[in-house]
């Protein structure tokens, strides 16, 4: 029988799945040496508080043509056109779980490759609603 602490560890760390979160190392990873991830790579978990204040920022910082950012595609192709208007590069992708229309939901932002300023700029939309300049 594992321990509490065993199970939390197992459960955290994934050992024994072939799923791994982004930005951790797999459990083989780990004992080779390598990333599991890119380096740089963040991913970014959003309630629906925090995903209506990074709509309405898309939304200020690229006009109201911008659709309403409500599903995983539209809010990719918005920040996709944020980062552009900031005049960077990044290569995102946008989860919601669960995938349906339930409560409480969960937004995860998948940054791969980005400059941090790009990063910082999407977390502090998250945060307080509008992109830094």
């Amino acid at each position: 029988m594992w321990s509490t602490l065993d199970r939390t560890r197992r459960r955290i760390m994934r050992i024994g799945t072939s799923a791994v979160p982004v930005g951790s190392a797999s459990p083989a990873a780990v004992q080779a040496g390598t990333p599991a991830a890119p380096p740089g790579a963040t991913m970014l978990a959003i309630g629906r508080p925090e995903l209506d204040r990074l709509g309405l920022a898309l939304q200020s910082l690229l006009g109201p043509d911008v659709a309403r950012p409500d599903t995983p595609d539209r809010l990719d192709a918005a920040l996709a056109a944020a980062v552009t208007h900031l005049g960077g590069v990044a290569q995102l992708r946008v989860n919601r779980r669960p995938a349906g229309l339930y409560t409480p939901e969960a937004w995860q932002v998948h940054i791969e490759t980005a400059d941090p300023t790009i990063v910082d700029a999407i977390r502090q939309a998250i945060r307080e609603g509008v992109f830094a300049a």
